[in-house]
């Protein structure tokens, strides 16, 4: 099942992806602003699913992503966007950009919303992405310190709180899904992982032949797929072997994700 980014989109693709954001457990605990599963429960319970809309944005998947949010927002009965990816820009600098401003009508406040997906291999105890460059503790440090923290830059006082106001409420939200290694002799780092967090399975490709001797052919999932896998009778790609120059996630058999990883990660995937 192919996902494609345009008009073509379906609604049955559509809503997957729409009901995957809002049933995504956070990946963490104990991170100041983040949001619990109470908070998302709540949320969820008042959520309808936003009518199919064409997404004409950035191919990335962090960008579709937001985009989804956006549309979950403004289909909410308890929330009015009021603005997204809001740039700032100080002496000549780009500071970044503040994802969402959102007014909660039942406190009639204005909450600073910061959105993430992202996935994670447990490895050398820490929690590293597909390109290693992007740590799990680096990601939530950027979040916490400086993404929130926009609001409080002079920047924002003098340019746009006269436009926007300031935050009363700032929620960080990271989903995505922890893959543990396949013969779990890799470990992650400390940090306090949800115990409800979507889960998988990591390898090298040297190893597949391992894990293959004892599994049906594994099956890719395109990339949009990450953030609602379909089931491994509904796909009909086998995973290219000889093919395999770049992280890939695929399922198996008894629908368990996998993330194959080429054998030169992490050094040589650091952009």
């Amino acid at each position: 099942m192919s996902f494609i980014y345009n008009d073509a989109t379906t609604h049955q693709q559509y809503e997957s992806n729409v009901k995957a954001v809002l049933h995504c457990p956070p990946l963490t605990l104990n991170i100041p602003y983040q949001v619990d599963e109470k908070w998302f429960a709540h949320f969820r319970k008042n959520a309808l699913i936003p009518e199919v809309t064409p997404y004409q944005g950035n191919r990335r998947l962090g960008f579709y992503y937001q985009w989804l949010w956006q549309q979950i927002i403004e289909a909410h009965p308890h929330y009015q966007l009021v603005a997204e990816e809001i740039q700032l820009h100080w002496q000549n600098k780009t500071l970044g950009a503040i994802d969402f401003f959102v007014l909660n009508q039942q406190t009639n406040q204005l909450e600073h919303w910061e959105v993430a997906i992202k996935f994670y291999l447990a490895y050398q105890r820490q929690w590293l992405g597909p390109n290693a460059a992007d740590r799990l503790d680096k990601k939530i440090s950027r979040m916490v310190e400086h993404q929130l923290m926009l609001c409080e830059h002079p920047a924002y006082k003098e340019q746009l709180q006269d436009v926007y106001g300031q935050p009363k409420v700032k929620r960080l939200i990271m989903q995505g899904r922890l893959f543990s290694s396949y013969n779990d002799r890799e470990q992650g780092s400390e940090i306090a992982i949800n115990p409800n967090v979507l889960t998988g399975r990591w390898c090298f490709h040297s190893q597949l032949n391992e894990i293959l001797a004892e599994e049906m052919p594994l099956k890719a999932l395109a990339k949009p797929q990450w953030l609602a896998p379909p089931r491994y009778d509904q796909l009909s790609k086998p995973l290219d072997l000889n093919g395999l120059v770049t992280p890939t996630q695929a399922v198996s058999a008894d629908n368990q994700i996998w993330f194959v990883m080429p054998d030169h990660w992490p050094a040589r995937n650091t952009s």
